[in-house]
C-alpha cells in the first residue's frame, strides 16, 4: 500500500512546466499534483484556524483536517493506532524528536555511514558532548548495510539502532525488516529514516518491528513543504525535548 493512497499526479499543470525536466525529487518532488495546491489554497481560505484550540467552526474543522490525514497516514505504514503518530515539521524535526527524546547519559548507538546529516549531526552533538557512545557500521562496496555488522556490533549499553530506509545519494533500500527483527530480538529501540521512502515503498512498522520511524510530507507523498511526522511505539518512551505551544494538560 503506497502510492495509490496519495493524490493522483495526473493533473500537473502541463501549460506551465512542460518545457521542465526535474530531477531533483529525492530534495522535493516538484511540482505538486493540482490537487494538492486546490486543497491547501481551499484550507487557509475556509478552514485556517488554530486546530483544535477553540470552540469555532474553523478551529473544529481544521481538528479534523488534520485527523484524517492523521488515520490515513497510520492507514500507509500500518500502524494500529494513529494516535501513535505525531506530525511535525519534517523529518528532521522528527529525527530529533526521537533521538533526544530517547538518549541519556551512557547510551550506546548503532548507526551506519550512509546517513543523511539529520541523523549523523544530532548524534555527532550528543557524542561530542559526552551523552552517548556511536558505533557507525560500513556498507558494502553495493550500498547496503550488512545486518551481521550490526549484530556484531552490539553491546550491554545499546540503546537505538537507527538507519535510514533508502539513502537520499545513492538510493539503495535496507534490509530494515532483519535489521528490526536483530533490535527486538535484543530488546533494542529501533528506529527508521523514511524521508526517502514513505510514499514510495511499501512500510509496515509491526512486521518491521519498527520502534520510532520518521517522514517527510514533501517528497514521496506529494505534500507541501514544512509537513513530516513521527510514528512512537509503545516501546519506545521519549522524553520531550522542547516545551510550549501545547494544551494545557499536554507536554
Amino acid at each position: 500500500m503506497t502510492r495509490e493512497l496519495f493524490l493522483d499526479i495526473s493533473h500537473l499543470n502541463s501549460n506551465v512546466f512542460s518545457s521542465m525536466i526535474y530531477l531533483d525529487n529525492a530534495a522535493t518532488t516538484f511540482p505538486k499534483p493540482e490537487c494538492v495546491y486546490e486543497v491547501m489554497d481551499r484550507f487557509l481560505r475556509e478552514k485556517g484556524a488554530n486546530p483544535g484550540r477553540a470552540g469555532h467552526r474553523m478551529s473544529v474543522e481544521a481538528e479534523q483536517e488534520i485527523e484524517k490525514a492523521r488515520v490515513t497516514v497510520a492507514k500507509i505504514l500500518c500502524i494500529k493506532n494513529p494516535e501513535r503518530l505525531i506530525f511535525t515539521s519534517g523529518a528532521t524535526d522528527a529525527l530529533n524528536m526521537g533521538i533526544k527524546g530517547l538518549l541519556s547519559k551512557g547510551d550506546h548507538v548503532i548507526t551506519s555511514k550512509l546517513e543523511h546529516n539529520s541523523v549523523s549531526r544530532p548524534l555527532d552533538a550528543l557524542e561530542q558532548r559526552g551523552i552517548i557512545t556511536v558505533s557507525r557500521v560500513e556498507n558494502s562496496d553495493d550500498g547496503f548495510i550488512n545486518v551481521d555488522d550490526i549484530k556484531n556490533t552490539i553491546s550491554s549499553k545499546t540503546k537505538l539502532i537507527i538507519c535510514t530506509h533508502a539513502s537520499n545519494v545513492i538510493g539503495t533500500i535496507q534490509p530494515i525488516s532483519e535489521i528490526g527483527r536483530v533490535a527486538r530480538e535484543k530488546g533494542i529501540i529501533f528506529m527508521v529514516d523514511a524521508a526517502q521512502t514513505l510514499g514510495v515503498c511499501g512500510i509496515d512498522v509491526e512486521n518491521c518491528n519498527i520502534d520510532l520511524l520518521a517522514f517527510t510530507g514533501h517528497k514521496g507523498p506529494f505534500g507541501p513543504p514544512g509537513s513530516g511526522g513521527l510514528y512512537v511505539g509503545e516501546r519506545a518512551g521519549l522524553r520531550p525535548w522542547r516545551e510550549g505551544g501545547t494544551g494545557y494538560e499536554a507536554d
